[in-house]
């Protein structure tokens, strides 16, 4: 297989639900060269949205979330409990969308995270007690009576769901809300256990929503790290192998063959086993900004998606918001914006080019006259993202899980995960630093094409849009240079520790205090700036409550701690003051 270098490819390669856009082929093959005709949306405040992306269906409710489980045991859930009030809330806000939804003629889809159930309804099957998730029986009859029951309570009430999308490899559940719920997988462990567990999960699930109510049934192949369902073929195949009977049955493989990052492969299941299915990408991206700045996609979007057309996959499935646990918190959502309209109209026709998709919408969003300029600058953005966001040395060296340790996630820089990035690249310490020069230039670049646009986007679209999208390239600018500094400094520290060569102590302070100052401009001047997205923070963990990240060392407490340690061998320090970390 070639692998995917970065943002880029060489032939032949690829690689509660989230709130996501989908696009999925129901029953129809898709022609290369021509649309995948049915586009389902999901994550938009405003349903009507989805008719002007002319998408074709809407994801607009969790099936758990909506049931009551009456006909199983009637009353479990008092009608004055807080679970029962927020279950009313659910169906009433569901109902209101559901009912726009028909009426602008949009099919509607469900999901769930599966094995999930309120804790009411656990308590029933297992008795109180700790340990509930743990304790679901996927060997109990009386469990898969609840389970089927579930099913068939929503799919009656709500006569026109068209599809069910099931995740099982990521649970989130919250307890705190009432339910509890677990993934079939037990300690990252793919034995027979797991597979049988798998294949009935799947066929009563398939049972009840397509051969008992008509409906079809997605079944996300996604679960963690490089060795399961998702990204192993082995263990994708076996699963298949156990399945009985596939009607109506689709699978959701995202386009990389772990999670949204840069140096993945083309996920190798898309097109295996002879089965449908749906390709998921993602357009507020989770690990590089969720649209604080512009990171156009469009590039890798239509190599994948023609990649997929041609491979005879039934659809794609775009996440248009969604992924994460936190910020950047965005005032305006025109770089998203940009990553749904290049994916939707991909979807029409994978052969579009992506330059002319993104000046196509710049000439919308900016004005015609400034749109060539603005596309030039849009096809610099996910280079430079790359190139500041990662180590191309380590992560071509760790492609799939974590390609760069999740340097970034979210709005956090994490600090206590460097050392092994710098480990696993100190080979190619030239190259390193050439990179995040490389991103500097880019950021520059990005910047000045914009502002050379000044004039034409202010005559057409007014000053406001213009010092706004303006704001956001600073923004990316600045954490670039941030960035530039942190990588560059800290490794050269830990060569430091390694040599004890005086020159390189000497250039590791220069960077640390360059870092020190890029940040303190980073944290005081850009929040200022108009229309900016929150900003990114010094930390290690995320607000996932399986984070085990510590909750020491990150970025600003590392770069700070190193300058003392080179202060401490014999060469004072001198110039910015310390920061607030």
């Amino acid at each position: 297989m070639i692998r995917r270098i970065g943002a880029r490819m060489a032939f032949p390669r690829w690689g509660v639900l989230p709130v996501l856009l989908l696009v999925v082929l129901m029953g129809h093959q898709t022609v290369v060269g021509g649309p995948i005709e049915m586009r389902i949306g999901g994550g938009e405040k405003m349903i009507e949205r989805y008719s002007e992306y002319g998408y074709t269906a809407a994801i607009l409710g969790d099936a758990t979330q909506l049931a009551t489980y009456d006909d199983v045991f009637p009353n479990a859930i008092g009608a004055e409990s807080d679970l029962r009030r927020r279950i009313g809330r659910e169906r009433e806000k569901f109902q209101k969308a559901y009912a726009r939804a028909q009426a602008l003629g949009l099919e509607v889809c469900v999901g769930s995270d599966e094995v999930s159930l309120p804790i009411p309804i656990m308590e029933r099957l297992n008795g109180q007690g700790k340990d509930l998730a743990a304790r679901i029986d996927f060997d109990s009859e009386e469990f898969w009576n609840v389970y089927r029951a579930k099913y068939r309570e929503v799919l009656k009430a709500y006569p026109r769901v068209a599809a069910v999308i099931i995740r099982t490899g990521e649970n989130y559940s919250h307890p705190e809300k009432g339910y509890v719920g677990r993934t079939v997988v037990t300690g990252g462990k793919y034995d027979d256990a797991y597979f049988r567990k798998m294949a009935r999960l799947i066929e009563e699930t398939r049972k009840i929503v397509v051969d008992e109510f008509g409906r079809k049934l997605i079944w996300r192949t996604w679960d963690l790290g490089n060795d399961g369902f998702h990204a192993n073929p082995k263990v994708y195949d076996r699963v298949l192998a156990g399945l009985p009977d596939r009607k109506g049955l689709i699978f959701a493989i995202k386009h990389t063959q772990t999670d949204f990052w840069r140096y993945n492969d083309f996920n190798p299941m898309i097109g295996r086993g002879g089965v449908d299915q749906i390709v998921e990408f993602q357009c507020a991206r989770e690990y590089e900004g969720k649209g604080a700045f512009p990171n156009y996609m469009g590039p890798q979007f239509a190599e994948d998606m023609a990649k997929a057309a041609s491979l005879g996959v039934k659809g794609v499935w775009i996440w248009d918001f969604g992924g994460g646990w936190g910020g950047p918190v965005l005032k305006s959502d025109r770089w998203v914006r940009l990553n749904i309209e290049a994916a939707s109209q991909l979807a029409l026709n994978p052969q579009a080019s992506p330059r002319a998709l993104a000046e196509a919408w710049a000439a919308k969003c900016f004005g015609p006259k400034s749109a060539a300029k603005v596309a030039d600058m849009l096809m610099l953005s996910g280079e430079c993202v790359r190139k500041s966001m990662y180590i191309g040395a380590f992560a071509r060296r760790h492609q799939g899980w974590k390609p760069s340790l999740n340097l970034l996630r979210d709005d956090i820089i994490r600090g206590e995960i460097l050392k092994n990035l710098y480990d696993g690249s100190k080979a190619d310490l030239p190259e390193v630093f050439a990179e995040k020069d490389e991103a500097l230039a880019l950021a520059g670049r990005m910047r000045g094409l914009f502002e050379d646009s000044r004039g034409t986007i202010v005559a057409e679209r007014g000053e406001q849009e213009y010092q706004e999208s303006l704001s956001s390239l600073i923004y990316l600018e600045n954490l670039t240079q941030v960035l530039d500094h942190y990588i560059k400094g800290m490794f050269l520290f830990y060569q430091w520790e390694e040599t004890r060569e005086a020159a390189t102590a000497t250039k590791a302070r220069q960077e640390l205090l360059a870092w020190r100052e890029a940040w303190r401009r980073y944290q005081t001047d850009v929040p200022k700036l108009p229309g900016v997205a929150t900003i990114y923070r010094s930390q290690n963990q995320t607000k996932n409550p399986t984070d085990g990240g510590s909750t020491h060392g990150a970025m600003a407490q590392l770069c700070e701690a190193a300058l003392q340690t080179l202060d401490a061998a014999g060469s004072p320090a001198v110039g910015a003051p310390k920061p607030n970390n």
